[in-house]
């Protein structure tokens, strides 16, 4: 005949025995955890740089992305950083993206800067809006791109038959409100391309002839305002960063540095 003291007894034991079941589960799941963070940290790829071949100088970047286009334009693409090493590298969040080049361009789909530069996964900082203008949000990606990730050229790219600017142009010629917000800030290229054409012997007020101007002048005019701001003024001054810009033609699928 059992006593109560027994039954405290047997209760305590199974108690016991609850509680080691319950560390041992609970150790268990901690080294599934080590063994798979171990595992995880061994597959993981180096953090070296991502793009081991980028250029080390802003000559150097420039020369990388006339040679993509080059190869772009010849239909002789490399298709560069594209690999399942770069893929798995740029995913790591340990490892700090380095772009070599910053580019301020139009968002036209027929103008993606990786593409057109023939340049690879984490090779190039992109910011993106109609007409390539200097708007303060794509100026703080722009910044951020050049002193944060240290890019070492920032390309402002324009592109022939740009809509943007050519109805910037029409809306400035025809003294009409602007339709869309991207049309005010591409007019001062609008008024230098008109004293061009005119300078030249041209019809100010034909759209025809100041479209191509307009479209090189906002190119220039971005440039050498983006040249005079800082950080971007400070990394020039430094040998850190090239400020430059060029057109990039739908036809022969070239770009030509006009600053």
């Amino acid at each position: 005949m059992s006593t109560a003291t027994d039954s405290i007894s047997i209760i305590t034991r199974r108690g016991l025995l609850i509680r080691l079941g319950a560390l041992i589960g609970v150790g268990a799941a901690v080294l599934r955890s080590l063994h798979l963070d171990e595992a995880g940290a061994a597959t993981k790829p180096p953090c070296l740089p991502c793009n081991p071949e980028r250029p080390e100088t802003p000559n150097e970047a420039l020369e990388a992305l006339m040679k993509g286009n080059a190869d772009w334009a010849s239909g002789n693409q490399v298709h560069p950083g594209e690999d399942s090493a770069r893929r798995a590298c740029s995913a790591n969040v340990e490892c700090s993206q380095r772009p070599f080049a910053a580019i301020l361009s139009c968002v036209d789909s027929r103008v993606p800067p990786e593409l057109l530069f023939d340049q690879g996964i984490g090779d190039l900082f992109p910011a993106r809006v109609a007409g390539n203008s200097v708007v303060e949000i794509l100026e703080d990606s722009l910044r951020y791109g050049t002193e944060n990730l240290g890019a070492l050229v920032l390309f402002v790219l324009g592109h022939s038959n740009c809509g943007a600017v050519m109805a910037s142009v029409r809306s400035f010629i025809n003294s009409e409100p602007p339709e869309f917000a991207f049309e005010a800030p591409i007019y001062p290229a609008v008024a230098a391309a008109r004293k061009i054409v005119r300078k030249q012997g041209g019809n100010p007020d034909d759209p025809a002839q100041v479209d191509p101007v307009a479209i090189d002048q906002h190119v220039i005019l971005t440039v050498e305002q983006l040249g005079k701001t800082d950080p971007f003024r400070r990394l020039v001054k430094q040998g850190k960063l090239l400020v430059t810009g060029g057109r990039y033609d739908l036809d022969t699928q070239k770009v030509t540095i006009l600053i």
